[in-house]
């Protein structure tokens, strides 16, 4: 049960692997390497189905031939091992030296193939069915030892070959997720050589010690080098949609924390809006349905007039799929406001403001925050109105990203997580009903 079980998740693990793959190959069908990489996933799937013990012998019995499968089995393991072999050669070997180490690499694994179907059929393993003790039991039976031993030898040069390489190649790549998967599988690789040294020692050293090495230590050893591979191989597709979800979920947030400031700026300010999305409809600026999304609609100017552009625009579709793009444009949008507001910006609002923030004991950067959206609460007040426009010298907006893109957005962030929650700034900001009082520190 518990085989089937095992076997059952890699496999899954595996195809899945394989069907994604076999998407870009069905694009490119002719890329010799998208070949290599589709022939050793699912040859490294198969084994999985095959040697499950509730198929291994409904099979036998089918093809009235016990313990057949172990050798499809055996034979989908020997291909896995060579192509990855091969593909890592093709990766990470000069051009001149390609075709030969390529050579090499299958000229050896297809005379090891041949060796041991003719010593599999010589061999008598007809006493019963064997799906998980195969290799114990018929380890001293004629043929079968020297198909076994066949077998481990080109598990092990494949294995070594893969550690090698896997590091070396690791070395070089630039991709984040295909490095890591590297490094999975040279783990995998060196797991593996636990499972075929003591397999070979077994077959030509007969003790009772080798026996149990053979028959404990090997499959725990097979175990977790075939889970590594699994998460080896499939590691730069999955790793890549867990960046995109991070991702995706770190621009959600953004967006959700400007979307209050944003909506009060551009309020104010139409004109600055080349994007526009229509208010949700539960917490400010929080797109719980990102389908919402699709709602942006692209503003172009026509003879002086504000248009949205018609909703099937292909430009419109391209970049209301685009998540980011929206928080770029509510950055630049909210800076926009901020220059047509920096005439409304006074100096004793940033005072009254930083001595309530000194009084409440924010940090540096909170306070900071605190400050800029209490000036532009107490601007978008003043603009609301119809209040003249103060005499003295406007402030200047506090910036510290100084040019950095990353920055910029984290400092807009707690600037309107200060102007959406910040008590300071609600009352500068609530004062826009009754625009008579001025706020004072308390």
């Amino acid at each position: 049960m518990l085989h089937n079980t095992v076997y059952g998740i890699l496999a899954v693990i595996s195809w899945s692997a394989f069907f994604y793959k076999a998407k870009d190959l069905r694009k490119d069908p002719r890329n010799p390497e998208l070949r290599l990489l589709c022939l050793a996933i699912a040859t490294f799937a198969a084994p999985f189905v095959l040697a499950a013990p509730w198929l291994y012998v409904r099979l036998d019995a089918l093809f009235g031939y016990p313990n057949l499968m172990t050798l499809p089995v055996y034979v989908s393991v020997a291909t896995c091992l060579t192509s990855w072999l091969a593909l890592l050669v093709r990766w990470s070997s000069a051009k001149s030296k390609v075709r030969l180490r390529y050579r090499i690499i299958v000229g050896y694994a297809v005379l090891s193939v041949v060796a041991m179907v003719i010593l599999f059929f010589l061999g008598d393993v007809s006493d019963g069915e064997h799906p998980i003790d195969f290799d114990a039991h018929y380890a001293h039976t004629p043929y079968i030892t020297q198909f076994l031993f066949v077998y481990a030898l080109l598990y092990t040069v494949s294995m070594t070959g893969l550690l090698v390489l896997c590091r070396e190649y690791a070395r070089t790549v630039d991709r984040p997720w295909l490095r890591r998967g590297l490094r999975v599988v040279a783990l995998g690789a060196a797991f593996g050589l636990g499972y075929a040294l003591p397999k070979i020692i077994s077959l030509l050293w007969d003790s009772a010690f080798t026996d149990a090495l053979n028959s404990y230590a090997a499959p725990m050893s097979a175990s977790t080098s075939a889970a590594l591979f699994a998460v080896g191989i499939t590691m730069p597709a999955w790793g890549v949609g867990l960046d995109r979800a991070r991702e995706f979920r770190r621009d959600a947030r953004a967006y959700r924390t400007l979307h209050p400031l944003w909506s009060a700026v551009t309020e104010a300010f139409p004109h600055v809006v080349l994007i526009k999305s229509p208010p949700p409809r539960s917490a400010p600026g929080y797109p719980r349905d990102p389908r919402r999304l699709l709602g942006r609609w692209v503003i172009e100017v026509r003879d002086g007039r504000l248009v949205p552009r018609p909703h099937d625009d292909p430009e419109v579709h391209h970049t209301s799929s685009e998540l980011k793009l929206l928080v770029s444009r509510q950055i630049t949008e909210i800076r926009d406001g901020q220059l047509l507001l920096l005439s409304y910006y006074r100096k004793p609002i940033a005072e009254q403001a930083r001595a309530r923030a000194r009084r409440d004991r924010l940090t540096a950067d909170r306070a900071s925050a605190v400050v800029e959206a209490s000036q532009i609460a107490a601007a978008l007040r003043d603009l609301a109105a119809g209040r003249p426009l103060p005499e003295s010298t406007p402030e200047t907006p506090h910036d510290p990203a100084d040019g950095d893109i990353e920055e910029e957005q984290a400092w807009l962030m707690r600037v309107a997580s200060a102007y959406h929650s910040s008590p300071i700034v609600a009352d500068f900001r609530t004062a826009l009903q009754d625009p008579s009082p001025e706020p004072t520190a308390r």
